[in-house]
């Protein structure tokens, strides 16, 4: 098993990332939230999962180890493949995640493509029981939901509201403040 990669970032594009390590180039599939953070020509350390199937090898990366886990959890409820799993953690953050899971809210996870509502109420009834809640002062799921629906509403369309979601900094709790962030994340200020 290959645990973590340390290289330069060579190339990026939608979902994966080439790093260079000692001459080698590994082509690793990775959440959008770490996508964003990651640079060409940067230096960096991600932590995989090797996934292996009859025609092919993958790797699906992650920038902390408790995402790495996540992945795993996910992986491992029937129905539920590395690209479902790495589609979950690219557009649900782990506390609202673990939220959703333990207020079983199908809502958040049927917005993921892919993630239909037996599946969510399969992912809600396998990890109720294996994660613990943690304390998460931040915005919630439904806080998210509530900006996401108004920027729909604003004409923005569902990928440009998830995106601008994922930029609004987690100090920001109040929902009208975070509507506000999105706007002008995607008005370009």
């Amino acid at each position: 098993m290959i645990y973590f990669i340390k290289g330069k970032i060579i190339y990026k594009n939608k979902n994966s990332v080439v790093i260079e390590s000692y001459g080698l180039g590994y082509k690793i599939f990775v959440t959008d939230f770490l996508l964003e953070k990651l640079e060409i020509d940067q230096i960096t350390k991600i932590f995989t999962f090797l996934a292996i199937k009859q025609e092919t090898t993958e790797l699906y990366g992650f920038d902390k180890k408790n995402e790495l886990n996540y992945f795993k959890l996910l992986k491992s409820i029937s129905g539920i493949g590395p690209k479902s799993a790495i589609n979950i953690l690219s557009l649900v953050k782990i506390n609202d995640l673990e939220r959703a899971i333990l207020d079983e809210n199908i809502t958040i996870l049927t917005r993921v493509s892919g993630v239909g509502t037996k599946n969510a109420q399969k992912i809600i009834l396998e990890l109720k029981g294996k994660i613990e809640k943690t304390a998460s002062q931040g915005p919630g799921p439904e806080d998210d939901t509530i900006v996401i629906d108004a920027l729909v509403g604003m004409g923005y369309t569902l990928t440009e509201a998830r995106q601008a979601i994922k930029k609004i900094p987690s100090d920001i709790l109040e929902i009208k403040k975070r509507i506000k962030q999105a706007l002008k994340i995607l008005s370009g200020r």
